[in-house]
């Protein structure tokens, strides 16, 4: 079995260049491509998203569905990645980017984690804004930061 390439991917020039890479790497080892979409968010999508009715009842789910940006983002991966005659699998999820690229890392035994690098103020390093910075502390497999 193939190991997997997971790659952050966001429809971005860093992300672009972090496709670009992942193809690659991919054709370079018959590794499964696995395309990760992240919407940040403030509010759990798969916990209840309201409190409940007045009536008692339990609070309600939405149906989980790819967010707009997501869908162009993937449709633009998918594009990319059959015109090198490659399939890939896309996982999407809303949350914190960094712990989303780790979670499906794992989840999929990846041996390759590929990055768009985004350069930050030093402020926003010091926030933790730094995605590429904290999957490679984490990884547990090769992190490439495509530049």
């Amino acid at each position: 079995m193939s190991k997997a390439i997971v790659v952050g991917y966001d429809d971005k020039e860093p992300a672009t260049r972090a496709l670009e890479r992942a193809i690659a790497e991919a054709k370079a080892s018959h590794g499964r491509l696995v395309v990760v979409g992240i919407a940040e968010t403030l509010v759990n999508p798969e916990g209840p998203q309201s409190r409940g009715a007045l009536d008692g009842s339990p609070a309600g789910m939405l149906p989980l569905a790819e967010p707009p940006e997501i869908q162009a983002a993937f449709a633009h991966a998918r594009e990319r990645t059959e015109a090198e005659g490659l399939s890939a699998d896309f996982v999407w999820a809303a949350g914190d980017p960094s712990s989303t690229i780790l979670n499906v890392a794992r989840e999929r035994e990846a041996a390759l984690v590929v990055l768009g690098s985004h350069h930050h103020s030093l402020l926003g390093q010091l926030l933790g804004a730094d995605v590429a910075a904290e999957v490679k502390r984490q990884a547990g497999c090769d992190v490439i930061v495509a530049d």
